[in-house]
């Protein structure tokens, strides 16, 4: 048996360590050479029981080369890099028996970029067999399921992309490119139905369901395609790179609850989110993670915890700078923190920053909250007339653009010209009667200020 002396001697001293006398002996025979007849009649066992005691050598040996791809993914590259020296330092069936147990766990996870250095290795090995073809084919087919899941995982990206661009202007051109991209996925998971697809396929409808107004929900159970979708990345190796997308799942998780209103159930996964919130703007590409910090200001204020929010250090988030939607919700957030903290000017001077650096002429919707949330902050320090002058700015542009569907922003606006009429005072009581309608009309698609609802209900209940 030509194993290399390393390999050779961690299979004896396993074999050793669990009392294998039987595999040891068979593999210091085979080692010096010795024929089958003579390790028969030295074992005393009939040639059944030998050729299935050499049976399972060979799988331990396969495992003993290939290890276990259910490791980290630094072990597993370990594994595949190795792939060129045993190729030609190993006899030609150690090799293969290295490369088909590989082949063997990587196809249990669709892991088709691995795959195809395993099988680029096998056409290799095979050049004058005529397995050669065999090979050659598997390959090619996995170039192609390769190329499939890059396109889905780009599709992936340009979803979220769009996502924010709806989130900022609740345009329904832009609902109908989500609804585009998502039969875009459906048709590539229907060519390769692999668990990689399956879970972008899911990531794509749960975010329709859960952050757009259509009619998916009517066909799709949310909490069980979570669940399902939590189930198959936990399912996958270590070595995979999807591992990593269930922090995403968790957010979505949070994202639903806290939604339906399922309060212990969004506790749990905002616990999760919370601990890895520091890269989480780094999965903008996977799922839309900026809306997390606005939800997660509304929960803190259910939860009667908004102290917290003032311990926090904004400036340990990482998020790529050109990603305007992860960059406006968050300074949204981080103005929120100043806020707690009884910085109300630098909480302001946040959003100014915002609107000097972005234009958001075709935006109405994050236009008008954040200015209604300036509008607010100017209201709190007593600058009644730059309140004035953001609020008329709001109430024309709707006026002149007839813009329809946002009267809760008209009703706000009412609250806020009562409180600026009389230089702050009491509440009235017809402020308490638009703050109502703007409560009962502030829902779905036209939903603003989520992160200011419950200042208000202290305010103006």
């Amino acid at each position: 048996m030509h194993l290399d002396e390393g390999v050779f001697e961690s299979l004896e001293r396993s074999f050793v360590k669990n009392k294998a006398d039987n595999f040891l002996y068979l593999l210091k025979s085979y080692r010096n050479n010795k024929k089958d007849a003579e390790i028969i009649d030295t074992l005393n066992v009939n040639s059944n029981s030998f050729y299935v005691l050499k049976s399972r050598l060979f799988d331990k040996i396969q495992e003993h080369l290939s290890g276990d791809i259910y490791v980290s993914k630094e072990e597993l590259l370990k594994k595949l890099n190795t792939i060129p020296e045993i190729c030609v330092k190993e006899p030609r069936e150690v090799a293969t028996a290295f490369l088909k147990k590989l082949e063997k766990d990587l196809l249990q996870y669709d892991m088709h970029n691995e795959l195809l250095i395993v099988y680029s290795a096998l056409k290799k090995l095979h050049l004058y067999s005529e397995k050669y073809f065999h090979y050659s084919q598997l390959f090619n087919k996995h170039i192609a399921f390769s190329l499939s899941l890059e396109k889905a995982e780009e599709t992936l990206g340009n979803f979220n992309r769009v996502l924010g661009q709806y989130g900022f202007s609740r345009s329904a051109r832009y609902l109908e490119t989500l609804k585009f991209l998502r039969k875009e996925v459906n048709d590539h998971y229907a060519l390769n139905p692999s668990r990689q697809i399956e879970i972008i396929k899911s990531l794509i409808e749960l975010q329709l369901c859960i952050f757009c107004n259509t009619d998916l929900n009517k066909e799709i159970n949310v909490e069980e395609q979570l669940n399902q979708t939590e189930k198959i990345i936990l399912e996958l190796p270590e070595s995979s790179a999807h591992k990593t997308w269930l922090l995403v799942v968790h957010f979505l998780c949070f994202e639903y609850y806290y939604k339906i209103n399922q309060i212990k159930k969004a506790l749990l996964h905002y616990e999760k989110v919370a601990a890895m919130q520091k890269q989480l703007l780094l999965y903008s590409n996977i799922g839309l993670t900026s809306k997390f910090f606005i939800t997660k200001i509304a929960f803190m204020q259910q939860q009667g915890k908004v102290n917290e929010l003032a311990m926090e250090d904004p400036k340990q988030v990482i998020f790529d700078k050109d990603d305007t939607h992860s960059k406006v919700l968050f300074t949204i957030y981080d103005s929120m923190v100043s806020y707690y903290c009884g910085n109300i000017r630098e909480a302001a001077n946040k959003l100014n920053t915002i609107l000097n650096e972005n234009s958001f002429k075709d935006l109405f919707h994050i236009n008008a909250d954040v200015k209604l949330t300036l509008a607010f902050y100017y209201i709190e320090m007593k600058e009644f007339e730059i309140a004035d002058s953001i609020i008329k700015g709001i109430y024309r542009k709707i006026k002149s653009e007839k813009i329809d569907n946002y009267s809760n922003i008209l009703d706000i606006i009412k609250v806020f010209e009562i409180e600026i009429k009389q230089s702050g005072g009491n509440i009235t009581d017809k402020q308490k009667d638009h703050f109502t309608l703007f409560t009962a009309r502030n829902k779905k698609e036209n939903e603003v200020l989520r992160h200011l609802i419950m200042e208000f209900e202290n305010k103006y209940n």
